[in-house]
């Protein structure tokens, strides 16, 4: 669905850019294992660990790519420009947020390759930072933009899977 944008439309806005809450959160459990190290296998990083881990960064890969190219030449991907159109193909059909879907995956392929469990401590505050500073914002402004669309899409398609 696409809409006119109004000059003054400055999209969601976010306080914190996805990627850095990710990577911010990956750097914190990082510091907490060279701190005081806990390690998800003491004998160090196995074989099914690594085509693990490897698989889900391959795979969150793929679904960040597939979500930004879905995004890309249709709407506004940075979070400070507006939205003209409701992308709901591709990634989209499946979830509201197949973007965040990859990095979480990429993040937990990263800590099992790393062979670290601290990042898994930190997680779920990186998913809550996200669904506050970013996520509550985004779906906001999207209802306001978009209105009964939105929330028919909303019901049809859940936040994350």
């Amino acid at each position: 669905m696409s809409m006119p944008v109004s000059r003054d439309d400055k999209g969601p806005g976010a306080p914190l850019p996805p990627t850095l809450v990710f990577v911010a959160g990956f750097l914190v459990g990082w510091w907490l294992h060279r701190r005081l190290p806990f390690s998800i296998d003491g004998d160090g990083r196995g074989p099914v660990q690594t085509v693990i881990g490897l698989a889900l960064i391959a795979l969150g890969g793929v679904v960040f790519s597939w979500g930004l190219t879905t995004f890309s030449g249709r709407t506004g991907i940075m979070l400070q420009r507006p939205a003209d159109t409701l992308v709901t193909s591709g990634p989209y059909q499946w979830s509201r947020n197949p973007m965040y879907v990859g990095y979480t995956a990429m993040y937990v392929g990263a800590a099992l390759l790393a062979n670290m469990a601290w990042p898994f401590f930190v997680l779920p505050l990186v998913l809550i930072a996200v669904l506050l500073a970013v996520i509550l914002r985004e779906e906001g402004y999207l209802r306001a933009r978009f209105g009964d669309t939105y929330e028919a899409y909303c019901r049809r398609v859940g936040r994350w899977l």
